[in-house]
C-alpha cells in the first residue's frame, strides 16, 4: 500500500511540475528586467550609440512581450493562446539576449 501511495505521489508530482513549466512567462520577464537592469549600469556617457540602441531594443521586446502575454484572449490555451504565449516567450529570451549582449559589448564580460 504504501509504495501505491507513494507512486501516486510521485507521478502527481511530475505532472504538477511539467505544468508549471508551461507557465514560465512571469519568470522570464523577471529575468529578462534583471539583465536590463545590469545592462543599464555598464552604460556610460561614452557608450558606443549602438550599443545604447541595442539596450534599447531590449527595453521595447521586453514590454511588447509583457503587453502581448497581457493582451492574449486565451490564458495558455487555444490556438491564439499558444500563440500569443510562445511569441511572449521568444520576445522576452531574445530581450535578455540583447542585454547580455550590451553587457558584453560594453564591458567585454561573458554571461
Amino acid at each position: 500500500m504504501r509504495r501505491i501511495v507513494g507512486a501516486l505521489a510521485a507521478t502527481l508530482l511530475l505532472l504538477g511540475a511539467g505544468e508549471a513549466g508551461a507557465y514560465m512567462c512571469e519568470g522570464l520577464f523577471a529575468a529578462a528586467e534583471e539583465r536590463i537592469k545590469e545592462a543599464e549600469g555598464v552604460i556610460t556617457k561614452d557608450t558606443d550609440v549602438r550599443i545604447r540602441q541595442k539596450l534599447a531594443e531590449a527595453k521595447g521586446l521586453l514590454e511588447s512581450a509583457k503587453i502581448g502575454h497581457r493582451q492574449a484572449p486565451e490564458r495558455h490555451t487555444g490556438a491564439i493562446g499558444k500563440f500569443s504565449h510562445g511569441d511572449a516567450v521568444r520576445q522576452a529570451r531574445w530581450a535578455e539576449s540583447l542585454a547580455i549582449e550590451v553587457i558584453f559589448l560594453a564591458t567585454g564580460a561573458t554571461r
